[in-house]
């Protein structure tokens, strides 16, 4: 619960605020980009403007229920029922309780025939755990890095799922069973591509399922500001050229819908106009590259 006591000086006076526990991980912009934005101190988020209209108020509480440090609140006390587990396309959900282990990242759960999947892991709770069940367990753990694990293992031992993740980030999850190597895509469960994308941290991959989602992890999101594909080197740990190759490389790969752990979801698009949009993108970074 957000705490009054330490409301964030800079937040917007009314009713909404975020309080100083933020972590900063941005997952309130990712969800309310008018209505959060960063403090002057760069490193903490606080609330820009109060919620007005009934789909502004709906965003607020998204975006509290994602946040890590459950930094996000009203004075009034109000409260509503819980949106998520929230599904952001069919049979794809976002399941909050995002965990502070996992910089407050998102994770989400694929509901599929051959096999449920859970991409990067939230902060393990009874109640997301009796959620999971009901869709039939997870099969596969997909670890887009070492930023991200989150409570996978715990998730891991309640399903008896097996866990992914690339060698390069592989200490991070010494329980993890399979370890993928290499810049080769590989095939990690059945319709599923796992495509290395080294940049953001050495052992970075994107996960592809066959109905064109693309789990973009830290490399690639949604820029709700610009309306376009968008990727950033502050938010890069090992190498932003590598970043910069790996996007170009993905390219190759047919995708129409873009879902990071952290930023904002793209629509679904064509994947021609993805694949337009993403070479307009590594253009522009080589460019920047080119001018650091």
């Amino acid at each position: 619960m957000a705490r009054g006591d330490r409301r964030h000086p800079e937040s917007v006076a009314g009713d909404w605020f975020v309080d100083d526990r933020c972590i900063g991980c941005g997952g309130s912009v990712s969800i309310a980009p008018t209505l959060f934005g960063l403090a002057s101190d760069g490193k903490h988020f606080i609330m820009t403007r109060q919620p007005t209209t009934e789909n502004e108020v709906l965003q607020a509480q998204l975006a509290a229920e994602v946040c890590p440090s459950r930094s996000i609140g009203t004075e009034s006390g109000v409260r509503w029922r819980r949106h998520h587990p929230l599904e952001i396309a069919p049979a794809i959900w976002r399941t909050g309780s995002n965990s502070p282990k996992a910089a407050g990242g998102n994770a989400f759960v694929v509901q599929r025939a051959a096999g449920n999947l859970l991409v990067d892991a939230p902060r393990f709770t009874p109640a997301l755990r009796t959620w999971i069940e009901s869709l039939g367990g997870i099969a596969t753990i997909l670890l887009t890095h070492r930023d991200d694990v989150g409570d996978a293992e715990r998730y891991a031992d309640a399903f008896g799922a097996e866990v992914a993740i690339h060698s390069a980030d592989a200490d991070a999850a010494p329980f993890a069973e399979r370890i993928l190597t290499g810049v080769d895509a590989h095939e990690v469960a059945v319709g599923v591509l796992a495509i290395p994308t080294p940049g953001h941290t050495e052992g970075h991959i994107m996960y592809l399922t066959e109905d064109g989602t693309l789990f973009s992890g830290d490399s690639l999101g949604w820029d709700p500001y610009r309306h376009d594909l968008g990727a950033e080197p502050y938010m890069c740990w090992y190498s932003w050229p590598a970043q910069v190759d790996s996007l170009e490389r993905l390219s190759g790969y047919e995708f129409a819908q873009v879902v990071p752990t952290h930023g904002t979801i793209s629509p679904t698009l064509e994947p021609s106009d993805m694949r337009r949009r993403l070479q307009a993108l590594v253009a522009r970074l080589r460019r920047d590259l080119t001018d650091m």
